[in-house]
């Protein structure tokens, strides 16, 4: 017996599977153009800001910053940093990291009295925003790790993350990759813009007796499906690799640089051990963003003065990788395709800060499309009027705060940092 089927329900099945997967290609395009690259840089790494290229980096976590017992956050001066990372790129996303995994005692209760005392957060919070405006900072970064999770963690990282979103400002967190800590609700998770994940430090000093690759190809697909399994979509997580490695040999077991490997032989730029000596080269760094670019919507790293500042650099096999998969990170900083930001044109934004409407003028040649994005790297939708030479786009129905515009045509790339101040 066959089977009778009416040919107009066919072909209206057939139309409404065509549209979505066409919605669904382009929903996933839209995802897949973009990644982040979020670096890390301490205090103690301060003198290597002219080796680094911010221009490869769309996220920088200045770090750390702690409390005194009065809640005022000390750090190093950070001037110059923020001066040479926003001369190299100005629309990089520039944040201060508190806490850190290396906290004495001595800092730890000082997080505890300031945190867990419910009537001791709002004025420290307070004062973590004013350094925030103060230092002309887009967000908080806050790494606490395990004794420093007290009782008030959840209540200060959605408080922290209400007072930095009403500021304009955005609030992430860095947070181990195979683990989850009790006081990581789901209201602390859905209050980061999004989450740093440490995949690294599986082994290494704390266990001389397990010797052997800290940051695996294997545990970093471990830890992207430990998060997604507990309701952390993707485009809210970056992969975090390191820029260092441990060395399993002698007495004790000692960090080193991924810089002092190659330094001894460039062939160990392309490999994962020397000896005992345990660390990601080139090869598995690309591995891992071929993996971020297909479950997360980024990369971290820890941290960027390790990096070997020349055709060695991870830091630039990052961003290579990216560009040779079709993703966009800076938009800037030449790469191998030679697509972006050749013969840029003259782009005009205007007003800026605006409340409901912002015209951008000067494109020649023709843009091919203007988009608008949240610090977080999500396409925002808004209404847009193209006259000869000028774009309008409403942003009446946009909340106050900080945007990215991409423009991007047949010969270039360009991004600008758009600030909205509509009282919304």
């Amino acid at each position: 017996m066959k089977l009778k089927i009416n040919k107009q329900i066919t072909y209206k099945t057939f139309v409404t599977l065509l549209l979505i997967g066409i919605l669904t290609i382009s929903q996933f395009a839209v995802f897949s153009q973009n990644a982040k690259v979020v670096g890390y840089l301490p205090t103690y790494r301060f003198d290597y800001n002219t080796s680094i290229s911010y221009c490869k980096v769309t996220h920088l976590n200045i770090c750390f910053a702690n409390p005194d017992s009065d809640g005022n956050l000390q750090i190093d001066n950070f001037t110059e940093i923020m001066d040479s990372a926003r001369a190299q790129n100005p629309n990089i996303v520039i944040c201060i990291s508190v806490g850190g995994g290396g906290l004495d005692e001595t800092k730890k209760q000082i997080w505890s009295d300031l945190i867990d005392k419910p009537a001791n957060r709002p004025a420290f919070i307070s004062k973590i925003i004013d350094f925030v405006e103060s230092n002309n900072l887009d967000g908080v970064d806050v790494d606490l790790e395990w004794s420093a999770i007290t009782s008030g963690y959840t209540g200060f990282i959605i408080s922290l993350s209400d007072s930095l979103h009403t500021a304009g400002k955005i609030m992430t967190s860095a947070l181990p990759g195979t683990y989850r800590y009790s006081e990581v609700t789901d209201a602390v998770l859905q209050a980061n813009d999004f989450i740093n994940l440490m995949a690294y430090d599986e082994t290494g000093p704390w266990n001389p007796n397990k010797p052997g690759q800290h940051s695996s190809y294997d545990f970093a697909v471990r830890s992207i499906n430990f998060w997604k399994n507990r309701g952390v979509p993707g485009d809210k997580l970056t992969l975090g690799v390191p820029f260092y490695g441990y060395n399993f040999g002698g007495n004790n077991v000692t960090e080193f640089r991924y810089a002092s490997v190659v330094n001894i032989d460039t062939k160990y730029a392309d490999l994962d051990q020397m000896k005992t000596a345990y660390y990601n080269g080139r090869p598995t760094i690309r591995k891992k963003v071929e993996l971020a670019s297909q479950k997360v919507s980024g990369i971290m790293i820890w941290e960027l003065a390790q990096d070997r500042f020349d055709e060695y650099s991870l830091l630039t096999t990052i961003h290579d990788k990216y560009a040779a998969l079709g993703f966009t990170t800076t938009g800037l900083c030449k790469t191998p395709t030679n697509t972006l930001l050749i013969d840029a044109p003259q782009i005009v934004i205007y007003p800026n800060p605006a409340t409901s409407v912002v015209y951008i003028e000067n494109i020649n040649p023709q843009a091919d499309f203007i988009k608008i994005y949240n610090l977080t790297g999500k396409e925002i939708q808004t209404p847009q009027n193209i006259y000869d030479n000028k774009t309008e786009l409403n942003i009446s129905g946009l909340n106050s705060g900080i945007y990215i515009i991409r423009i991007t045509g047949d010969s270039f790339s360009e991004s600008k940092k758009l600030i909205i101040n509509n009282g919304n």
